[in-house]
């Protein structure tokens, strides 16, 4: 009975062994201890009643220990639970928070210099118009009154100017003589503006003979138009 409990504990033992390698589930596990167990206990007792009867105890046990190593191996694959593999939780990174925007840098704003303004008067321009003589006379011509009324006007609009009264001559005559007839000439306009009004510190006359023409001396019409008197704005 002892020599088959022995064989009984060794078949428990290598069960032990060979379900304790980690390559095993814990079904594969289950299995090989409960036949292992089933197989220790059936075989010494089948052993022991074959004793017992006179049959042949090694048979006996060996038939006993692989139908309940088969029976202890089944119910303890039934009762062994798997292995639950836990999956390692996942690591989470934590989200890095938002960097905010640097503000803006506030904009340049040029200092604008205010510049000096300088306010210039623009006077128009004074046009007064010319008188053309007689030969030789220094007497103003009834046609060319209009024409010097006119200038009173724009004389008297204007009190701040100053007027030079140019006589000029064709050049008929001595150029002594042209010159003082183209004085005369000057001096009996500015007489008319006077008697109309104009100050005479506004008026002056100057007499240049014949020194400028502005026609040919050579022909009837541009002796007539040398014969003149003409304004100079001074302003």
């Amino acid at each position: 009975m002892l020599k088959y409990l022995r064989i009984g504990l060794i078949l428990l033992c290598a069960a032990s062994l060979v379900s304790g390698c980690a390559n095993m589930t814990a079904r594969q596990k289950g299995f090989m201890k409960g036949a292992a167990v089933g197989a220790a206990i059936c075989g010494g007792t089948a052993a022991y009643v074959g004793h017992q009867n006179d049959s042949n105890p090694d048979k006996a046990a060996l038939t006993g220990a692989i139908a309940c190593g088969l029976v202890g191996g089944t119910i303890g694959a039934i009762l062994a639970k798997e292995d639950v593999v836990v999956p390692p939780e996942p690591v989470v990174e934590p989200i890095p928070e938002p960097v905010p925007e640097p503000e803006p840098e506030p904009a340049v704003v040029e200092e604008v210099k205010e510049e000096e303004v300088v306010v210039v008067e623009v006077r128009e321009k004074i046009v007064l118009r010319g008188i053309n003589f007689d030969f030789d006379k220094s007497d103003i011509k009834p046609e060319f009154v209009p024409v010097l009324d006119e200038a009173v006007e724009i004389l008297n609009a204007t009190p701040d100017v100053k007027v030079i009264i140019e006589g000029h001559t064709d050049w008929t005559g001595t150029e002594k003589y042209n010159l003082g007839l183209s004085e005369r000439r000057a001096a009996s306009v500015c007489k008319y503006l006077v008697e109309k009004g104009i100050s005479q510190n506004s008026l002056e006359t100057v007499g240049y003979g014949e020194a400028d023409p502005i026609a040919d001396n050579h022909t009837r019409e541009g002796r007539s138009m040398n014969r003149r008197v003409v304004f100079k704005i001074l302003e």
